[in-house]
């Protein structure tokens, strides 16, 4: 945790960078499709909801941990600054049955929080940009689906 907080700015940054393409895209029909994952009851939903996205956030944490901190640390004393690429490959990879805008944005993603990962040691709030945008993901897809 040493570090986690450093470079905040950049990261809030990125977050109002990315939340209007989010509520863009969210008018599409394969984003309204696709998300959320968990398809909850109309009355009474906000509960399981909450479950579910309790849940999610904490499969972002290791995704996170996985992706920029075992791959890209884990490769950096091989491949230095490369081993944020060589983790861009799969991470984009996980992203092919997403909606195309979502696949592509992954590799920019991909590479901006591991060049950040790289540069501050932590993945802490990586994990939190990410988890902020999927539950944003989530909320608008069931705000277009009239659960609101």
């Amino acid at each position: 945790l040493k570090g986690a907080l450093n470079g905040w700015p950049i990261y809030l940054g990125m977050f109002f960078i990315i939340i209007p393409c989010v509520i863009i895209v969210s008018y599409e029909k394969g984003f309204q499709g696709t998300y959320p994952f968990y398809d909850p009851p109309k009355v009474n939903f906000m509960g399981r909801m909450l479950t579910w996205e309790l849940f999610y956030a904490f499969q972002f944490i290791t995704l996170e941990f996985f992706f920029r901190g075992f791959l890209v640390h884990g490769l950096k004393k091989k491949l230095g600054v490369y081993s944020i690429f060589a983790m861009v490959v799969p991470y984009c990879m996980i992203h092919f049955t997403k909606p195309l805008p979502e696949c592509l944005g992954s590799i920019i993603a991909g590479v901006v929080l591991g060049t950040l990962s790289y540069r501050y040691k932590s993945v802490i709030l990586g994990a939190c940009i990410h988890i902020c945008v999927a539950i944003s993901m989530d909320f608008l897809s069931l705000w277009h689906k009239g659960y609101f």
